[in-house]
């Protein structure tokens, strides 16, 4: 999967399971749905990456092959959760083992140069 086609335009966010049965995965999956307009509001094209079941981006499915090059591409080991935002210039910007709230991750984001101005351009 060719994650350049989004550099300059979107932040992503990889959430890695092993299913959607993971509970970590779960609750934050809630979390972004609850959040939506806020989500887009960010640019954030959110991957699920699970090693069994569909992966998608941005709610439509990819191909396992695809899940699979990710998983190796951010070094995420088999059977575990991880979550890693990439921001607009291609860099990783959060990358962790466990479950960041929401809230952090829209801290982060918001804390970023690019997001500054961002914010300042649709301030009316």
């Amino acid at each position: 999967m060719d994650l350049t086609q989004y550099q300059w335009q979107k932040r992503l966010l990889l959430v890695f399971a092993p299913t959607r049965e993971e509970p970590n995965f779960q609750a934050l999956r809630e979390s972004i749905g609850a959040r939506t307009p806020e989500v887009d509001d960010r640019d954030l094209v959110v991957f699920e990456v699970l090693e069994a079941g569909p992966s998608t981006v941005d709610g439509d499915p990819f191909d396992p092959s695809a899940a699979r090059l990710l998983r190796e591409r951010f070094r995420v080991p088999s059977g575990a959760f991880s979550v890693i935002l990439v921001g607009k210039d291609g860099g990783v910007k959060l990358d962790r083992q466990d479950r960041p709230s929401l809230d952090e991750i829209f801290g982060l984001i918001d804390s970023m140069p690019m997001r500054q101005h961002e914010m300042r351009r649709d301030t009316p």
